[in-house]
C-alpha cells in the first residue's frame, strides 16, 4: 500500500514564515486564487500543489547523491523527510534508489517488484524513463530491490562508461524536476561512482561518534580520486544528524566539525536532533508532517529544507 499522503500537510503559518509576511495575507492569496486547503484543530493545512500556487518557489535545478560509507548514520530517513518536506513546499522532486537494501522505496510503501529498476534498465528490458513512477503530485520514484546489488558487476563487465552511464539519462530528465535526490548504499563501487558524477552535490550524512567521522575522510578521498580520473568533483555538503545537546560527545564532535578546516566549510548550519518520532511514524507508517503538534523532527527538517532552497535559489 503506497505511503498515506493525505495527512502529509503544510501550514499556514509556514508559507507565511517562509515568505515573511503575515498568515492574513495567505488567507487572502487563497481566497482570490480559490486555492484548495484542509482543516485540521481548526488549522489550515495546504499541499503541494496549493503551495506551489502560492510562492512557486524557484531554484537551480540540482542533483543531490546522499553518500557516506558508514551504516547507521539515518542517510535514507533524512533523503525521504527532506524530499517530503521540498515537495510540501512546492517543488518538484524525483527520488532515484539505487542501494540494493531498497529502504527509500520501502519507505514510500512501494513494493518494487511491481516495477522496473535499474538492474531492468541496464539489462535491456526497459528505458531508464520506464522506470521512474508517480507517487502523489509532484513526487516521482526511481526504485529499488534486491537485485540492484548486482549492478556494480553489470555495469563493470558491459564496460559502461562510468562518467557517463548514469549522468546523460539523468540529464536528459533533469529539466523535469526542481531537485533530483539519489539514495546510495553505504559503500563504494562503480554504481556509486557513477552516482556521484552523475550529481551536482553529495551530500554526507554524520552522526556525532568517530567512526561516522571517518566515513567522511574515505568520501573526500574518493571524490578527488574521481576528480583525478575524470575532471569532474561535485560539491559535498555535511549534514550533522541524531544530534543530542545533552551529551559531550555530540558537542564536542559538532565543535570539532565546525573547527575543522577541511570539513567546516561544507557543513550546513542546520542539524537534525536524535528524535524518536523518525522511527515512530515509519513505524506508524505515517510521516512526520503528519501531526498538528511542532515535533524537534518536523522542525528540524523545515529548518534544513529552507537552508537547501535559500543556497540553491535560482
Amino acid at each position: 500500500q503506497l505511503l498515506n499522503m493525505n495527512d502529509a500537510k503544510i501550514y499556514i503559518q509556514d508559507i507565511a514564515d517562509f515568505l515573511e509576511i503575515s498568515p492574513q495575507a495567505i488567507h487572502k492569496k487563497i481566497k482570490d486564487k480559490n486555492l484548495p486547503y484542509t482543516k485540521k484543530q481548526h488549522r489550515i493545512l495546504l499541499d503541494h500543489s496549493t503551495t506551489k500556487e502560492l510562492i512557486n518557489i524557484k531554484v537551480k535545478k540540482t542533483i543531490f547523491a546522499f553518500q557516506i560509507v558508514k551504516g547507521g548514520t539515518g542517510k535514507t530517513t533524512l533523503l525521504f523527510n527532506l524530499a517530503l518536506r521540498l515537495n510540501l513546499y512546492g517543488l518538484k522532486i524525483l527520488c532515484i534508489d539505487i542501494d540494493q537494501q531498497a529502504n527509500l522505496t520501502r519507505l514510500f510503501k512501494i513494493d518494487a517488484k511491481k516495477y522496473p529498476t535499474l538492474i531492468d534498465w541496464l539489462n535491456g528490458s526497459n528505458t531508464f524513463q520506464d522506470c521512474i513512477i508517480n507517487l502523489y503530485p509532484g513526487m516521482d520514484l526511481l526504485p529499488s530491490r534486491i537485485e540492484n546489488a548486482t549492478l556494480d558487476n553489470v555495469l563493470a563487465i558491459g564496460s559502461y562508461p562510468i562518467d557517463r552511464i548514469y549522468r546523460e539519462n539523468i540529464a536528459a530528465i533533469k529539466k523535469n524536476y526542481d531537485f533530483i535526490f539519489i539514495d546510495c548504499p553505504p559503500s563504494l563501487g562503480q554504481s556509486v561512482a557513477a552516482a556521484t558524477l552523475a550529481s551536482n552535490c553529495i551530500i554526507s550524512p554524520v552522526t556525532p561518534e568517530d567512526f561516522s567521522i571517518e566515513g567522511l575522510a574515505i568520501i573526500f578521498n574518493e571524490l578527488n580520486n574521481l576528480k583525478t580520473k575524470y575532471k569532474k568533483k561535485p560539491d559535498i555538503k555535511i549534514i550533522l544528524n541524531k544530534y543530542d545537546i545533552r551529551t559531550t560527545l555530540s558537542n564536542m564532535i559538532f565543535q570539532n566539525l565546525i573547527r575543522n578546516p577541511l570539513y567546516g566549510k561544507h557543513l550546513f548550519s542546520s542539524y537534525i536532533r536524535l528524535s524518536q518520532e523518525f522511527p515512530n511514524t515509519t513505524i506508524k507508517k505515517t510521516t512526520i508532517f503528519d501531526s498538528v503538534r511542532a515535533t524537534s523532527a518536523s522542525e528540524d527538517i523545515d529548518i534544513w529544507s529552507r537552508e537547501l532552497i535559500k543556497k540553491f535559489k535560482d
